[in-house]
């Protein structure tokens, strides 16, 4: 006589995936499947497949919406979830319906990204005050981002020695490394630190290992990068602070960037060139491009300060890294 079927759980649907040689082949497809299946796991647990309703994918979806993921990499996602909870209907022979089939991606196919509220000067105030209060490394990023604008996996992936504090116009690198790439060829640039970029990054040194911000590297031996989780973690923060709306992310530093700039009067090239933002036109592909100090020049007049006078900073031999204003 048959006992009843053994409870079976997400856990144990991976196992049989991988054990029927269904799992990711290469590095770079273990790290999407990681990445997808660290957030089901954050939104149900190592859940009995039986107890997996439609809703549950709903909120998958609409989780990767709150992290600014495009539609079309929502897909991707849900690609990497729905033939294992398949399979394990099938192999485990439930009675169920996959309720990740032809789930609703919003705006899929269209290209369109799902945009976020830019900060506005009295928030973005609030937000590099109480970064430099708690002064850790999570607040060192969102610092970093803020007066940047650069993305966050950028800022989080980096390397020590892709910042050059010294130089006479501090700057740090963005280009692939061995734990992330880059979005685009033009995302490739050097980037100045000014305002509160400048004095978190320079906290940011004195971290042990090669990596600026170590908080946001895998703790465990193999486990891909994923700079997703770290921007879940930072908006968690920013929202529960009031410090941000639920319109408002970690990638509406490079919308408050650009409008900085705009308002500044800063010609669109060099926008893009700072922002890593795709340059149109062949003729913008020539040359080397405006120098870091004229990038600088041109970012130091859009200072965070009460006054909203041009923000500029030095280092001393002993004295580390100042702050002084001109004002008018």
């Amino acid at each position: 006589m048959l006992g009843k079927p053994i409870p079976q759980t997400l856990s144990d649907a991976i196992e049989k995936y991988r054990a029927l040689g269904k799992g990711p082949r290469n590095k770079i497809a273990q790290g999407q499947f990681d990445r997808a299946w660290d957030v089901m796991f954050g939104i149900i647990g190592d859940a009995l497949l039986t107890s997996i309703r439609r809703d549950h994918a709903n909120q998958f979806v609409a989780k990767l919406i709150d992290r600014d993921v495009t539609p079309d990499t929502i897909g991707k996602y849900l690609s990497q979830i729905r033939p294992v909870i398949g399979l394990a209907i099938r192999e485990f022979e439930i009675d169920m319906i996959n309720p990740f089939e032809k789930v609703v991606i919003p705006d899929k196919g269209t290209g369109k990204r799902y945009e976020r509220d830019p900060y506005e000067l009295d928030q973005l105030r609030a937000i590099q005050k109480r970064c430099r209060e708690v002064n850790d490394q999570r607040r060192w990023a969102i610092a970093t981002a803020s007066d940047t604008g650069a993305r966050l996996a950028e800022i989080v992936g980096i390397r020590k020695d892709a910042v050059a504090l010294e130089a006479p116009v501090p700057y740090i690198t963005i280009a692939p490394n061995e734990i992330r790439g880059v979005k685009t060829e033009e995302s490739v640039r050097k980037v100045p630190l000014v305002g509160e970029a400048l004095w978190a990054v320079g906290q940011a040194m004195t971290t042990e290992g090669p990596y600026l911000f170590p908080v946001f590297q895998p703790k465990r031996p193999g486990k891909a990068f994923n700079a997703g989780t770290a921007s879940a973690a930072l908006i968690k923060w920013l929202r529960e602070n009031k410090l941000a709306t639920e319109r408002q992310g970690m990638h509406s530093f490079r919308h408050t960037l650009e409008d900085r700039l705009r308002n500044a009067g800063v010609p669109k090239d060099v926008r893009d060139r700072i922002g890593g933002w795709k340059v149109p036109g062949v003729g913008e592909s020539y040359g080397d491009g405006f120098s870091l100090g004229g990038r600088r020049t041109r970012r130091e007049g859009h200072c965070s300060h009460s006054h909203q006078s041009g923000c500029r900073r030095y280092r001393g031999p002993r004295q580390g890294v100042r702050d002084y204003c001109r004002r008018p």
